[in-house]
């Protein structure tokens, strides 16, 4: 199997790495350290992507090894999994404090490795790197992942999507959101926060908009900052009534983290589509807000989708 991704692995204790390797060995290209500074030096020399080590090992423990990466500029977005066979609160927020992207108690990789493998991927396909982001997007962009990645474990869909899209409104002040479900030819709205849709649109209404259409067959994101004249995006007398120019609207696909990251990040163009979501506001949408939330989420529909799934 041809594997894109390394993790590097950060433990004193042997049986852990070979524990390790055996199950996310099939899935990624595995380093093992078996001290933060062999870590370090491993970093230096290859191109790692996650990063799980354990707090208490001998020299420079696992927190003080997270909190030095996250001062090195060329090293601090890589997604960094604190491992402890003690687990307590103290411990837990010191690390999420810290940066951590995760907290695990070492007794899952025997009692539930499977939602080790998930939890794993889905803080892959969230770790997005958007170029030339504006520091306050990136700190949103942050935002909203560690609000979905936190809500996750519980594998609850609904509650999950409603989180995350209570967040990302939140972050670009819309002044409606709306997340419908798509599978095959049946539409079913979701959620609408904020302005709502007339009491008589539904699916059967949004199956109509050209808009809609368009997104189904060219299953691209979209924005427009002047609806009215445009004749793109939906629920245009409401916008008009409710002084709503702007609109983005974003494909979710049918594909879990686990195929996007095989598929070496790239969504299929045969893979079919799960959801869509439609932002509006008064405030009209800059490119990077354009492009940091189309891209974000597509990659966060995939967690969205596995959990859908499982349902």
């Amino acid at each position: 199997m041809d594997k894109d991704y390394t993790l590097l692995i950060i433990d004193d204790d042997t049986p852990i790495h070979l524990m390790l390797n055996k199950m996310l060995g099939d899935e990624y290209n595995i380093l093992m350290a078996g001290t933060a500074q062999e870590g370090i030096d491993m970093l230096a020399e290859k191109k790692v992507h996650f990063i799980l080590t354990d707090i208490h090992m001998p020299g420079m423990s696992g927190l003080d090894f997270l909190q030095a990466l996250m001062e090195d500029a060329d090293r601090r977005n890589i997604p960094v999994l604190i491992m402890t066979s003690l687990p307590t609160v103290e411990k837990e927020q010191m690390a999420l404090g810290l940066g951590a992207a995760d907290f695990i108690d070492k007794s899952l990789f025997n009692e539930k490795p499977e939602e080790l493998k998930n939890r794993i991927r889905a803080k892959m396909v969230s770790n997005v790197d958007i170029p030339d982001l504006p520091p306050e997007l990136d700190l949103d962009r942050k935002a909203i992942t560690k609000s979905i990645l936190f809500e996750v474990s519980s594998g609850d869909f609904v509650h999950t999507t409603q989180k995350l899209c209570k967040i990302l409104g939140q972050k670009l002040q819309t002044d409606h959101l709306s997340f419908w479900m798509i599978k095959d030819d049946k539409v079913q709205m979701l959620l609408a926060n904020g302005v709502q849709p007339p009491p008589r649109y539904g699916p059967r209404e949004l199956k109509r908009e050209e808009t809609f259409q368009r997104l189904l067959k060219k299953k691209r994101p979209y924005m427009v900052n002047n609806v009215y004249t445009t004749g793109r995006g939906i629920l245009i007398e409401t916008s008009q009534d409710e002084g709503l120019p702007a609109e983005i609207g974003i494909p979710l696909f049918a594909i879990t983290e686990k195929q996007l990251i095989k598929n070496k990040m790239k969504i299929p163009p045969t893979v079919p589509l799960f959801g869509y979501v439609v932002l509006k506001r008064k405030r009209v949408f800059t490119s990077k807000e354009y492009k940091m939330t189309s891209v974000l989420m597509m990659h966060l529909g995939t967690i969205l989708f596995r959990l859908f799934r499982n349902m």
